[in-house]
């Protein structure tokens, strides 16, 4: 007669998949409230001005007898428009994002607020020579732009742009 009542040691089949389906969905919702897409936002416009920089120099070098004034304006707090002016000719584009700006070169620094614009002038050899705007400065030493926030990009008196402190 061995009638004996089993004694139970573990977790049935249906608990362990209870308890993994639970963890799936806890961990999902999880992720998507802690995943941060700001900080890819930020390095985006960062990348976004290094380009408009850096095509504003080339464009310099390719058409000379013109010059090349590149301005970036905040149309508004999280829209920019950027304009690049050569041989009569308009080039614009936009940038999204609600994004700090700040730029210092020599005694001029500055932060763009809504309606503010930094233009840039850029000789035929493609050297960035002139600040024109909100302040008119000659350019004699490098400029320095924080862009998103913390994100350093430098422009050298030669026009070329590139991220990170300027030396």
């Amino acid at each position: 007669m061995k009638n004996r009542l089993r004694q139970q040691s573990g977790f049935s089949l249906v608990e362990l998949v209870t308890v993994l389906v639970l963890l799936g969905i806890i961990s999902a919702v999880a992720f998507s409230r802690l995943g941060n897409v700001s900080s890819f936002s930020e390095s985006i416009f960062q990348q976004q001005v290094l380009s408009y920089l850096r095509l504003a120099q080339r464009t310099a070098v390719a058409h000379q007898g013109s010059g090349v004034q590149l301005s970036i304006t905040r149309a508004a707090t999280d829209d920019w428009d950027v304009s690049l002016q050569f041989a009569s000719q308009t080039l614009t584009y936009e940038l999204e994002g609600d994004h700090t700006f700040l730029f210092t070169s020599g005694a001029s620094s500055g932060n763009l607020s809504t309606g503010d614009t930094l233009s840039l002038r850029y000789s035929d050899d493609g050297d960035l020579v002139q600040l024109t705007s909100p302040v008119v400065a000659a350019i004699t030493a490098s400029l320095s732009l924080v862009v998103a926030g913390d994100r350093l990009t430098c422009v050298s008196p030669t026009g070329f742009a590139y991220e990170g402190s300027c030396l």
